[in-house]
């Protein structure tokens, strides 16, 4: 907070508490006087209570107080409360009485004053301490609401991170199985490796340049959705059959690369090995700010041997992180049966952490 800020909130709480001062004595009742009236005599104290305010919370609390030196704390505050009370009548019988009341009159000495007791204890202390425990409150609410803030704030901080963590594995997780593909095809000298290149190049520059935020348009992740497949039907030419259905209303958005890792996962434990013709469905509904999206493949009855290590993936791992530190109202189902495998999302957009 900037030294003008502070300052103006500073002015802007002693304002309030002497309105509400006034206020209070202008309702009282027996009360005869103007709410104006009211409020200049209690301007005149105001000096008495920033020395007791100001002191007590900037020296007696952070010296005496939180180094648990509790004697010594009681001992200066009753001091501290007492001296304020005898300078707030000083301040009134030497300042403010000359200013507005007509001479001559009688004028206490500054002993007599400070001797006493009964007068500055029934006449200054009560509103010297409602006005210094004020501050004191106002501070340790000021104090709880930016911890809260700094505290929720790391916490941003610490879910971007881990965020950027994940994707960061996804990105070279994705290029090793293209490449891959990009490989198979330039073993067989295959005319799609061209046509494949162009393809990748156009999912690696969404992948590490435009889907850096938190969030980032469903629309785009179709796309890149639909190039994906595209690859994987360039590398398995007729040997797959792959549907991909989508109902659209609205550009919603939505965590970044999650849709993407669903949808390898399937061609990686559903094509990759597959001694038949393997079939992948995929369907992506949106209902208001709801987003369903189910995958299904195909999957083989016998466990191929896997010695490139292809099918160990982090994909499922990876989702379900994302999913965990971006919504708070998710569901992951997967099903297993019949020699098809599902996994089926469902994400309320609306609401993110």
């Amino acid at each position: 907070m900037t030294t003008k800020k502070l300052f103006k909130n500073h002015i802007l709480f002693w304002g309030v508490l002497l309105f509400s001062f006034a206020l209070i004595q202008f309702f009282r009742d027996g009360n005869t006087q103007s709410f104006w009236s009211i409020f200049a005599q209690n301007v005149k104290h105001l000096p008495g209570y920033l020395i007791a305010a100001y002191v007590f919370n900037n020296v007696l609390l952070q010296y005496y107080y939180k180094n648990k030196k509790y004697t010594l704390f009681g001992l200066f505050s009753i001091v501290l409360f007492y001296v304020s009370s005898a300078l707030d009548r000083v301040f009134t019988v030497y300042v403010y009485e000359p200013i507005f009341r007509t001479p001559p009159f009688e004028q206490e000495s500054i002993v007599q004053i400070f001797s006493d007791w009964e007068f500055l204890v029934d006449g200054y202390l009560l509103p010297l301490l409602m006005a210094t425990f004020a501050m004191t409150i106002d501070r340790i609410i000021t104090q709880k609401n930016r911890s809260e803030k700094a505290l929720l704030q790391l916490e941003r901080d610490k879910n971007k991170a881990e965020l950027g963590a994940l994707k960061a594995q996804i990105h070279p997780h994705f290029l090793f199985n293209t490449l891959n593909n990009l490989y198979t095809l330039t073993l067989q000298k295959s005319d799609k490796a061209p046509e494949t290149v162009a393809t990748l190049s156009s999912m690696l520059d969404y992948m590490l340049y435009q889907c850096n935020d938190k969030l980032v348009s469903l629309e785009k992740e179709v796309t890149l959705i639909e190039n994906y497949i595209e690859l994987e039907r360039l590398r398995y030419g007729d040997d797959i059959e792959i549907a991909f259905a989508k109902a659209l209303k609205l550009d919603l958005q939505i965590g970044p690369l999650i849709l993407l890792s669903i949808v390898e996962n399937a061609f990686k434990h559903g094509a990759s090995g597959s001694t038949g013709i393997p079939e992948i469905h995929i369907d992506l509904q949106q209902e208001g700010a709801d987003v369903y999206f189910t995958v299904k493949n195909t999957k083989n009855i016998e466990e191929q041997a896997d010695e490139t290590a292809y099918t160990k993936g982090i994909g499922v791992s990876n989702v379900k992180k994302q999913l965990a530190l971006l919504y708070p109202e998710y569901s992951y189902k997967v099903t297993d049966d019949n020699g098809w495998y599902c996994v089926a999302l469902h994400i309320n957009t609306q609401q993110t952490l």
